[in-house]
């Protein structure tokens, strides 16, 4: 009971401070104290703490609302000088980059013209030159001479072929435009054969070994007056074709003509 009693003594002691004058605020006080987080902590074991590791992350929280907007910056400064030497260097670059491309689109246009104007004329454009046949379809009168005149009546000169592969390609493309019921035909050509060299003339001075020719088997022929070309094109699948040299004075039946383009 006696321990009863003594848990009491500091409530009735804490209810007589309340209760009486100010002068015995000092006893009061201490009486207080004990039941103070302070007091109480003085009786309490103390403990040392520790930080322990982080703990997971959180899931992302919602976007908050926006803030309201800054105040108003001071208005920058334009460095024209930059500007402008900006814009020359594009303008600049612009038409470097133009002066490169116009040869080249005035060479293509050129290129469109002219296989136009060739191909309006029924002619095949090669090698920047329109070549086109003037063939009679069974009359062997056209001698070297008429075969001169017949391409200059046209604005053209006689045909020269530069090597194997451009004969071939002039070749096949003959087949193609001899007239129906033609199994064979004979176009004069502007080269002449030179018998000292074994050589091919043309009109600029040049020559050109014969070997890089398809010759029509058995030629070239060896009389000195036999200097002048033919292209014999045939379209039944016979052996007997390419160039070969005559006299001026024989009759064909056509002539290949050319003009630059």
């Amino acid at each position: 009971m006696s321990k009863s009693i003594s848990m009491f003594i500091p409530i009735l002691a804490l209810l007589w401070c309340v209760m009486s004058s100010s002068q015995q605020h000092l006893v009061c006080k201490n009486i207080e104290d004990v039941f103070t987080d302070d007091g109480l902590a003085e009786t309490r074991p103390r403990h040392r703490r520790f930080q322990g590791p982080p703990g997971k992350m959180g899931s992302k929280g919602e976007r908050g609302i926006r803030g309201l907007p800054g105040t108003e910056g001071s208005p920058g400064r334009v460095d024209y000088d930059r500007v402008d030497d900006v814009i020359d260097e594009k303008i600049t670059n612009s038409f470097s980059v133009m002066n490169s491309t116009i040869p080249e689109l005035k060479r293509n246009l050129s290129t469109l013209l002219s296989e136009d104007y060739c191909r309006r004329r029924e002619g095949l454009h090669v090698s920047e030159k329109c070549f086109t046949t003037h063939i009679m379809s069974s009359s062997y009168d056209i001698n070297y001479d008429k075969a001169v005149a017949e391409c200059a009546k046209h604005g053209a000169l006689m045909a020269e072929i530069h090597d194997r592969a451009q004969q071939t390609v002039l070749y096949d493309w003959v087949v193609t435009k001899m007239p129906a019921g033609t199994s064979v035909t004979y176009l004069w050509l502007g080269m002449e054969y030179k018998h000292s060299t074994s050589t091919l003339l043309y009109r600029s001075g040049m020559e050109k070994n014969s070997n890089q020719f398809q010759w029509k088997p058995g030629s070239p022929t060896s009389p000195s007056s036999h200097k002048y070309i033919v292209m014999k094109v045939r379209n039944d699948g016979s052996s007997s074709f390419g160039i070969y040299n005559i006299q001026k004075s024989l009759g064909r039946n056509g002539v290949l003509c050319e003009k630059d383009t």
